[in-house]
This record gives structure tokens, C-alpha cells and sequence, in this order.
């Protein structure tokens, strides 16, 4: 199973589906409308999604890198449970802004038999085998922006085969350096349009990436964009030091890349 490709699929925001063989993860991918100004998942996807219909058929594993709101629902994730079985489900810790409903997504997790893995301090770098060639791990870092310093924050590398991915989602990239992975390499590392602002001006990140591929994400859609990012991404990759790295954009719904 080693040549076998890898495909990513944005489903929105920061939302991805992961393909490798038969097996498919989905990366926060579940999440609403409220308390955030990202592009949404939209009601025709969260329906096909409900409903198991392509591309969303089948899916393996879920996995949540924080409980902000444009990454993470558990409500709505309770009720994709409701509908769909998986293999499991990787989750943050409680945090100090609604630790009740967290605690509460665990003890339905328990109560339906459902596996989940709660990344923590305790599991920080723990290497989960959840198939004979798929890899999870996480690692806690710093959220960007000192007010959520406060907010439980894993970056997973996940291993298909021997391919690795490191998904930074919003990772500090001014206070850190990432020193605990320098020796890693990364077929692809997604990062956000201020984690990609910073690496193509040189700026802020005081660490180094050993990657073949920075696939950037976490950009709202054409017309929802009240930030500017998409015309500030075009700019930087226009700018992007032709160094051997490639760099490019994964901002439509439904755009794939295969790694």
C-alpha cells in the first residue's frame, strides 16, 4: 500500500477529508454558524454528510484540533454520531471557557461505546495505530493571539503509509518554534494565511518546516471573505521564494489535493 496516494478534500474553512485507501478521516469538519465570521460548513454538505452520500460515505475517524467554533461543534458532532458510526474520535481537552459541555461530549463518546482519545498533556505525542497504515499523533502548542493562549490547541501529524502530514491549524507560530518536530519531515504542512503571511516575508516564525509542500487553508470562500485573504494569499504566493518548496492554496469547496 505504499504508492498509494494521499487526497485531501476542502470541505470548508479549515474543514478537510482525508483519503488514503479505504480509510477516510475527517479533520474539523464539523462545526456551525455561530461565534465565528469563516465560511461555513453549508446545509446542503452537513445534510449529504448526515445522510453518508459521497464523498462523505464510510468516514473512519474524526479528529478536532481545538473548540473554537469554525473547528469544532460538539453538538453537531453528537449528532452526526447519532446517524453515522466511525472508528473513532480524537478531541481536545476541556477548556476553561465551557469545560461542562467538553466533559459532556465524553461522557456521550462512553455512553454510546463510541471510541475517543481526549488529546492532553497526557497524550502529548502519543502515537495512535488506528490501521495498519495510518498514524495519529498531536501535540499541544499555544493558539494564536495571547487571549486564547488560555484554549487547548493540538497540531496532528497524521502517517499514511509513508507519508506524513503536519495540520498546524492555528498554531502560534510567534511564540513557537516547533523545535519538538525539527527533525521530521512532512510531505505537505497546512498552515493558515497568517502562518503563510509570516513564512514568505520571513517574519514572526523563528522556526524551520522540513517539508516538500506548505498547503495553505483556513481561507473564507470567494464573497465571504471579510478579511482579505484570499487577494493577501495571492500576493504571497506571487512572492514565495522559489526555494524547492511549492506552495499553493486550497480555498475552494470541494477543491482536492493529492499529496
Amino acid at each position: 500500500m505504499h504508492d498509494i496516494h494521499l487526497k485531501v478534500t476542502l470541505v470548508a474553512n479549515a474543514g478537510v477529508l482525508i483519503n488514503y485507501g479505504d480509510n477516510k478521516l475527517m479533520v474539523d469538519a464539523i462545526y456551525g454558524k455561530r461565534g465565528h465570521p469563516f465560511s461555513c460548513v453549508s446545509p446542503e454538505t452537513w445534510n449529504t454528510m448526515l445522510e453518508g452520500r459521497a464523498p462523505f460515505e464510510d468516514i473512519d475517524y474524526l479528529l478536532f484540533t481545538h473548540a473554537h467554533p469554525d473547528h469544532f461543534s460538539p453538538e453537531m458532532t453528537e449528532e452526526y454520531l447519532d446517524r453515522r458510526h466511525v472508528k473513532g474520535v480524537f478531541f481536545p481537552e476541556e477548556d476553561g471557557v465551557d469545560p461542562k459541555r467538553l466533559k459532556a461530549f465524553r461522557e456521550f463518546l462512553y455512553e454510546r461505546g463510541i471510541p475517543g482519545v481526549c488529546f492532553s498533556g497526557a497524550t502529548d505525542h502519543a502515537v495512535y495505530k488506528v490501521e495498519p497504515e495510518i498514524k495519529i499523533k498531536a501535540f499541544h502548542t499555544l493558539h494564536l493571539d495571547e487571549k486564547y493562549h488560555g484554549v487547548p490547541h493540538f497540531c496532528p501529524i497524521l502517517e499514511f503509509g509513508e507519508k506524513r502530514i503536519l495540520i498546524t491549524a492555528d498554531v502560534d507560530y510567534i511564540n513557537e518554534d516547533l523545535k519538538n518536530i525539527e527533525n521530521m519531515h512532512f510531505d505537505a504542512v497546512f498552515v493558515n494565511p497568517l502562518f503563510f503571511n509570516a513564512l514568505t516575508r520571513g517574519r514572526f516564525f523563528k522556526g524551520q518546516l522540513d517539508t516538500e509542500r506548505i498547503i495553505v487553508y483556513h481561507v473564507p470562500f470567494d464573497g465571504e471573505d471579510a478579511f482579505n485573504m484570499r487577494s493577501s494569499i495571492r500576493r504571497n504566493l506571487e512572492m514565495w521564494p522559489k526555494n524547492g518548496m511549492r506552495a499553493e492554496a486550497l480555498s475552494e469547496r470541494f477543491q482536492i489535493v493529492v499529496i
